[in-house]
C-alpha cells in the first residue's frame, strides 16, 4: 500500500472529490484526517471509513481553526505527512453580475484557504523531516472559462502558489504539486453530467470521451502524496481526459 502509515490531512473532505480522495487514501493505508466546515458530513464519512479516519471541523478561511485542527490531528496520529488542499466553492455569473462580495468569497475560500491550510500544516511536515502538499486547482487554472471570473483567478492563483511553495519548501524536503481536474461528475457538476442533452455533448470534448469521476482525481492524488512522487515538485497534473490538449471541432473525431 502506497500510503501505509502516512498521516494525511484533506480539506473539504466531506463530499465530492475530497471524499473520493479520503476513500482512496484510507484504502492505500493512510491514517486520514477529514477537515470540513460541514462537520456532520465529515463525521459520516469517517464512520464509513473506520478507525483510520477521523473528522475535524475547520473553516479554511480561519487560520486559528486550521491550526487547532492540525494540532489535534498531530496529537491523535503522531504527526502529519501530507496535506491535500481540496476545499473550494464556485460561483457562476457573468463578469458584470459578479459582486465584490462574490469575488472576495471565492478568493478567500479557494486561494487564501489553501495558503492558510499550508501555514497550519506545513510546520508539522517540517517536524517530520519530509512531506507532500497537493493543491487541488482546475483546468480553469490554466485557461479561461466563461462566467467564472473569480473562480478562474483563484485557480490560476493556486497554480502560482504551488510553484512558489515548491521553491520555498524544497530545503525542507517537501514536495508541492497541483491537480487540475476538468469535467468531473462531482456534486458541483452532477446536474450537467446527468443532463440528457448537455452530458453527452460535453463528454465529447475530451480525448477520453467521457466525464471524469472523483476517483480519477483521487488516484493521481495518491501518487502525489506517496513516496513514488519524491522527485516530483512544482508541477501541475491535468486530470481532464485530454480536454486541454487541443480543440476538437464537431465531426473531426468519431467514437
Amino acid at each position: 500500500m502506497r500510503l501505509e502509515n502516512k498521516v494525511t490531512v484533506i480539506t473539504g473532505a466531506g463530499s465530492g472529490i475530497g471524499a473520493a480522495i479520503a476513500r482512496a487514501f484510507v484504502a492505500e493505508g493512510a491514517r486520514t484526517a477529514l477537515l470540513d466546515v460541514n462537520l456532520p458530513a465529515a463525521e459520516e464519512l469517517a464512520a464509513e471509513l473506520g478507525g483510520d479516519a477521523a473528522a475535524f471541523e475547520a473553516d479554511v478561511t480561519e487560520l486559528d481553526q486550521l491550526k487547532a485542527a492540525a494540532d489535534a490531528v498531530s496529537e491523535r496520529f503522531g504527526g502529519i505527512d501530507a496535506l491535500v488542499n481540496n476545499a473550494g466553492i464556485r460561483i457562476v455569473k457573468s463578469f458584470l453580475d459578479h459582486t465584490e462580495e462574490d469575488w472576495r468569497r471565492i478568493l478567500d475560500v479557494n486561494l487564501t484557504g489553501q495558503f492558510l491550510a499550508a501555514k497550519a500544516v506545513v510546520p508539522h511536515l517540517i517536524t517530520r523531516g519530509k512531506g507532500k502538499v497537493v493543491n487541488v486547482a482546475s483546468i480553469a487554472g490554466i485557461g479561461g472559462r466563461p462566467n467564472r471570473v473569480a473562480y478562474v483567478a483563484a485557480k490560476f492563483g493556486i497554480v502560482g502558489l504551488t510553484r512558489a511553495l515548491a521553491m520555498d519548501l524544497s530545503a525542507n524536503n517537501i514536495c508541492v504539486n497541483a491537480l487540475c481536474p476538468s469535467m468531473i461528475a462531482s456534486p458541483l457538476n452532477i446536474s450537467l453530467a446527468e443532463d440528457g442533452e448537455i452530458g453527452p455533448q460535453w463528454a465529447k470534448d475530451n480525448l477520453a470521451r467521457r466525464w471524469g469521476r472523483p476517483e480519477d482525481v483521487a488516484k493521481v492524488a495518491v501518487f502525489l502524496a506517496s513516496d513514488d512522487a519524491d522527485y516530483v515538485t512544482g508541477s501541475e497534473y491535468r486530470v481532464d481526459g485530454g480536454e486541454a490538449t487541443g480543440l476538437i471541432r464537431a465531426g473531426e473525431m468519431t467514437i
